[in-house]
């Protein structure tokens, strides 16, 4: 379970790089034109709003992230790993509950 834990994280770091880029782009290009107009006198304001909105979507972001891939690992190594049929080394089966 651990390794399953491992991976998630590293695939929520890349996520999460991936999410940061796409965020402040997508708030440069949508805010444009007021950068354009009023950056001189708001830029202190237009910073504080973004990086609150900034702070309440990685969150969100965070939350559903890791409440699916820890149900997904749950899932996994409760219930489909622990009934998977296991070799013996001499090429029989052998179940889980044998």
């Amino acid at each position: 379970m651990k390794a399953g834990i491992n991976k998630a994280y590293t695939i929520f770091k890349y996520l999460s790089i991936l999410f940061m880029i796409a965020y402040w782009v997508y708030v440069i290009i949508g805010d444009y034109v007021l950068i354009k107009e009023y950056w001189n006198t708001n830029w202190l304001e237009y910073l504080e709003i973004w990086f609150l909105y900034f702070i309440v979507y990685i969150l969100g972001f965070s939350l559903y992230y890791w409440l699916i891939s820890m149900i997904v690992i749950l899932i996994y190594f409760k219930l489909i790993k622990k009934h998977q049929v296991k070799r013996t080394p001499d090429g029989t089966r052998k179940n889980h509950f044998s």
